[in-house]
């Protein structure tokens, strides 16, 4: 462990630089979270269709802006988040922002954990017994492509993105079928009320803290131009896209939750599926933010041990 005031601002090395796919393909990974799919629900549930569609569109953009900007600074500094941090607030005050972020990350990859033990219990008919040792289980799993670090998340990012998304629109063409077609959809009566201000700003804030930790990997973009279209395409069609399934749903089956859907649907093997590898694409990320601020935050260089360790608890 280095000296606070010795500890390095090590910058991205010009040979670890990633292209455009590679980047955005992390990125949709990340975008891809099921948690956000409630937050569409409740859009379903107090807007027509087409409302619905121009406030997830506005929202999206917003966010997607805000994640091109620390992209595009990520990528010319070659710093990761904490790093900018420390740059922004100084040695004391990037303490603060180090804790902050990554107890918050810490707590979403707890949520994350304990959900995909939980449900897998229930849709399997396991006994009770089985959920604290899944619980240990997919903790420890979920760290493995972290500890591997950038190669990891992108090998599984081009494996699960493409089939996550295929059975997406598979399950919505089946609800928009059930519904009556496009038709139906348009028909359907909003349930709740909420004004569009803070329909917007629900949708900016669903993954806010995400494009802020998503400069853990466009810092490693080539250039300023692919940081910032891998962030506007990924973060505005990737989370986007989560907004809209969640409220499609919801429209439909007065869920929004795409496993609970999957399996209204028929389609339990699949729900499965999407369960797991939603969970392990946006847990892997989870925990290498953790472990980069809990890094910075002692001024250790051992983010293997601290992936580790941060999954243990």
């Amino acid at each position: 462990m280095s000296n606070s005031n010795d500890f390095p601002l090590v910058e991205a090395p010009a040979s670890g630089r990633e292209g455009i796919f590679s980047i955005s393909m992390v990125l949709f990974s990340f975008t891809f979270f099921t948690g956000t799919m409630f937050a569409g629900g409740k859009l379903g549930m107090a807007f027509n269709f087409v409302d619905m569609l121009w406030i997830a569109a506005i929202g999206n953009t917003l966010l997607a802006l805000y994640a091109a900007a620390l992209a595009l600074i990520a990528s010319r500094s070659g710093l990761n988040t904490v790093l900018m941090g420390r740059l922004c607030f100084g040695e004391a005050g990037s303490r603060l922002s180090d804790f902050l972020l990554g107890f918050a990350e810490l707590g979403w990859y707890a949520w994350g954990t304990a959900t995909v033990a939980i449900v897998l219990v229930k849709m399997l008919g396991l006994a009770e017994g089985f959920t604290l040792p899944l619980m240990v289980f997919f903790g420890m799993g979920f760290s493995i492509t972290a500890i591997i670090g950038y190669k990891g998340l992108d090998v599984l990012s081009r494996v699960s993105v493409p089939l996550m998304f295929v059975l997406l629109i598979v399950s919505m063409y089946i609800a928009t079928q059930h519904v009556g077609g496009f038709s139906g959809l348009a028909a359907v009566i909003p349930q709740q009320t909420m004004t569009v201000s803070a329909a917007i700003t629900m949708v900016f804030g669903t993954f806010a803290s995400g494009a802020t930790q998503a400069t853990n990997w466009t810092r490693l973009s080539r250039s300023g131009r692919i940081a910032v279209t891998a962030s506007v395409v990924s973060f505005l069609l990737g989370n986007g896209l989560m907004i809209v399934a969640g409220a499609w749903c919801a429209m439909v089956y007065q869920q929004a939750d795409i496993v609970s859907v999957m399996m209204l649907q028929g389609l339990s093997f699949a729900a499965v599926i999407m369960l797991c590898l939603n969970l392990w694409t946006i847990q892997g990320p989870t925990i290498y933010n953790v472990a980069a601020a809990t890094c910075h935050l002692v001024r250790s260089e051992r983010r293997r041990t601290m992936t580790l360790l941060a999954a243990a608890v």
